[in-house]
């Protein structure tokens, strides 16, 4: 049955993966030197620079960097301390807040329609019922609004407590740069900066539910009374060149198309990557490809 929906949705909107050529483009002017800060203590050797001349690709994100997931080592930035609205990146520190409760993700939960939140599409409507296993896939892989609130509520605290718990971990992972409001990203006021995502990346890396799920390019959203949803991931990289492994998009008017993602290079070392502020949807995934090849061959790992 499961399918039979994705052959109907599939071909009822032509998706395609992209495949965005790696653009030979202007670099990067920012320096000429091999960045040397950590984001992270490690005594893990950072990657070399084998051509100190490359400085990168340019960008249509207003910030960026990529870093070395084994020695936390900056390998690109661009602007990356500049603090932006977040968006839906949001809901990735909001689903390792709620993993980390240690939920029960077969337990049923019906959504109210207080839980109804504007924008994104609604996998699962108010007066229905679903497992929270199948509340966190319709918030991380279809970015849906009144699923991640379902998934607050039933983390055990209050709105405002579970807000809070975003924060305090923002601050335990030495997120200076961060602030949350509320757990969707529908609130301007939840800001970060690239840097810091990088730290929330190696955060959820740890975490094999996110890595697992975030990873998933197609999944079904199944109800408690048999109805299934076929859901597609917002991540359009999931199934390129580039081995995604982890990843979350976001986007508000104020914010423009954010992305962050763990890739892994054909050298089986992991990068963290993070562009805030693209121009277009297609402008942040062309972005990451970029920086992602770029590193794999501008750097040499031991």
């Amino acid at each position: 049955m499961a399918g039979l929906f994705f052959t109907l949705l599939l071909a009822a909107v032509n998706f395609t993966v992209p495949d965005w050529p790696v653009l030979e483009q202007p670099l990067y002017m920012s320096s000429h030197m091999p960045l040397a800060s950590r984001i992270f203590n490690s005594d893990k050797d950072a990657p070399v620079k084998k051509d100190i001349l490359s400085l990168g690709p340019r960008l249509s994100a207003q910030s960026a960097i990529v870093v070395d997931a084994d020695s936390g080592a900056v390998l690109f930035d661009k602007n990356s301390t500049a603090v932006r609205p977040l968006a839906s990146l949001s809901k990735l520190m909001a689903a390792l807040v709620f993993l980390e409760a240690k939920p029960n993700l077969s337990q049923v939960v019906a959504m109210a329609a207080d839980d109804e939140r504007e924008g994104g599409r609604a996998y699962i409507k108010p007066n229905e019922s679903a497992t929270l296993e199948n509340y966190l896939k319709a918030s991380l892989l279809g970015s849906a609004n009144n699923a991640t609130i379902v998934l607050s509520r039933s983390a055990g605290a209050t709105s405002e407590e579970f807000i809070k718990k975003m924060n305090q971990k923002a601050q335990d992972l030495g997120m200076k740069d961060t602030i949350f409001f509320d757990p969707t990203g529908l609130a301007t006021g939840n800001v970060s900066s690239s840097r810091d995502i990088a730290k929330l990346l190696r955060a959820a890396s740890a975490n094999a539910k996110l890595r697992q799920m975030t990873a998933t390019r197609q999944a079904v959203i199944s109800l408690s009374d048999g109805t299934e949803r076929p859901i597609l991931n917002t991540d359009y990289l999931l199934g390129s060149i580039v081995n995604i492994v982890l990843g979350k998009t976001g986007y508000l008017d104020e914010a423009l198309y954010n992305f962050a993602a763990i890739a892994k290079l054909r050298n089986n070392h992991e990068v963290y990557l993070v562009v805030l502020g693209a121009e277009s949807s297609e402008a942040r995934f062309q972005d990451a490809k970029n920086l992602a090849v770029w590193a794999q061959g501008t750097y040499e790992w031991k």
